[in-house]
């Protein structure tokens, strides 16, 4: 009998929570991390109910460094051409630029590799993970719909990325190499200039 009036009394707490917390799903770390990543370009505080959340890869620092030497030696090949060829229409402005720009790629190509280098067996540490969300997010009255949007979020929940197309996600994320993000503050402006 004692054990029955437990049980019922059990039954009634549970259900009387539930129906308490019946307002907004309580939200994970990580998915607080990617409202507040959504919400920093927004006027005020964003609302957010997800549909869908999942992790769908990781990347580890070896090869999120290996794309990035990539990507830069990539663009350090088409800076030696177009600087070649601002030499040869003796457009020295423009030479000069492209010189800055190699340089700096060389230096970008350095940092890599060094920092690969020290990282040794860490290489194969998780770098950052990617997501895939769909949602509504308020925010001053006005509805956002994210519809198959990916995030990268390092696994202590920082947001180095979100992007509506998985093929673009990764454009930013070199940004979770330490070192990365300044040495490219100090890259040169790219454009042509007038000789």
């Amino acid at each position: 009998m004692k054990i029955k009036h437990l049980a019922t009394v059990c039954l009634c707490a549970v259900l009387f929570l539930s129906a308490c917390g019946g307002g907004k799903p309580v939200l994970s770390e990580t998915q607080q991390a990617v409202v507040a990543a959504l919400s920093e370009d927004m006027d005020g505080e964003m609302d957010f109910q997800f549909d869908s959340f999942e992790k769908i890869d990781s990347t580890n620092f070896g090869t999120e460094i290996d794309r990035r030497i990539d990507a830069f030696t990539t663009v350090l090949l088409q800076n030696y051409r177009l600087y070649n060829n601002y030499v040869a229409a003796k457009k020295n402005k423009n030479a000069a630029k492209k010189q800055q720009s190699i340089e700096l790629d060389t230096d970008m190509l350095k940092l890599l590799h060094q920092y690969k280098d020290d990282l040794g067996a860490d290489t194969l540490k998780i770098a950052y993970y990617d997501y895939r969300f769909s949602g509504q997010g308020k925010e001053n009255g006005v509805t956002h719909i994210y519809k198959e949007t990916y995030a990268a979020i390092t696994p202590e929940g920082r947001v180095i990325a979100v992007s509506s197309s998985l093929k673009n996600l990764h454009t930013a994320t070199g940004k979770v190499i330490p070192g990365y993000a300044e040495l490219l503050a100090g890259a040169p402006d790219d454009e042509e200039v007038e000789e």
